[in-house]
């Protein structure tokens, strides 16, 4: 159900999508060669990725627009293959996430959409809620956990405009990263017996696949350029915009930074998320990255 014909899964200690019972469990990917058709464009096959998930539900679905790039292209694609969707913007207090507040709404005035906003108390959540999230899958990252609360907000499918292609500049070369982290709000909702669609651009293997082929991915899935990670994050924005002009490109930031202009920088405000970050590195919980080539990637999957 998360994944199409399950081309993508994992186990713990062996079991397929089985629960994390400690912060050491193992983790494993796994992979099917499930791709048998010629490849269409990046936009084609994401349009494709839409159509296939609309058909999986008779229920309607709640996007959950961060403000970033990758939910709005969520959003843009069922806008044109009309396929309704409820769309909901969570507001920080104190304005912690002031940035991505304003381009999701800037995004729905832009597209005409009227969006659900709901008030989230950060603070309160970390201080009430996020021991027991984090307890059914000792999660890695404490800035994934709010996103996993959200869910319980949605009366449909919740959708998630996560799994987009991760290309990082890793021991000198690009390399495709998937993680166990980046997998969270799956897992979550997996164990906790939730459906949704966390890792929307993960569902079909085509859209992956498709994104390398790209002409602005060239040069990167080729090692062509070295570069930061943030040649990466900088590019993607471009890509996107060449599939749909009214984008606007911005800084990738990571949710929490108030006024704060650095991007991918914590607001020295959010005193209460470093905390809590400090109490589960205690655990020294067991966290799984695997890093492909374009080839290695494309050889795991087709």
């Amino acid at each position: 159900m998360f994944y199409k014909d399950d081309w993508i899964s994992w186990t713990y200690d062996g079991i397929k999508f089985g629960k994390k019972i400690n912060p050491k469990t193992k983790f494993e990917f796994q992979f099917n060669k499930t791709i048998h058709r010629p490849l269409k464009s990046f936009k084609e096959e994401l349009l494709e990725n839409t159509s296939r998930i609309r058909d999986l539900f008779r229920e309607p679905f709640d996007l959950l627009l961060s403000g970033g790039v990758d939910s709005e292209v969520v959003l843009r694609c069922n806008l044109e293959l009309k396929i309704p969707i409820n769309v909901f913007i969570f507001k920080y207090e104190n304005d912690y996430n002031f940035y991505d507040v304003q381009n999701a709404i800037r995004i729905c005035n832009e597209l005409n959409i009227s969006p659900i906003v709901v008030d989230f108390n950060l603070q309160h959540f970390f201080e009430n809620d996020a021991y027991d999230i984090w307890k059914k899958g000792y999660f890695h990252k404490a800035g994934r956990l709010p996103h996993m609360k959200m869910i319980e907000y949605s009366d449909n499918i919740p959708i998630m405009g996560d799994g987009d292609p991760q290309w990082v500049y890793h021991n000198d070369k690009w390399v495709f990263e998937l993680g166990e982290s980046n997998h969270s709000q799956s897992i979550y909702c997996i164990n906790s017996g939730r459906t949704a669609i966390p890792d929307w651009f993960e569902y079909s293997p085509e859209v992956l696949v498709s994104h390398m082929y790209h002409k602005n991915m060239k040069n990167i899935v080729n090692n062509i350029i070295p570069a930061s990670t943030t040649f990466y994050d900088v590019n993607k924005y471009f890509l996107y915009k060449d599939l749909w002009p009214a984008i606007v490109p911005r800084l990738k930031r990571v949710g929490f930074e108030k006024f704060n202009l650095q991007p991918k920088s914590i607001s020295a405000d959010l005193d209460f998320m470093i905390e809590f970050q400090k109490m589960i590195n205690l655990t020294d919980p067991h966290h799984t990255v695997k890093y492909f080539t374009k080839d290695e990637f494309v050889d795991l999957i087709i």
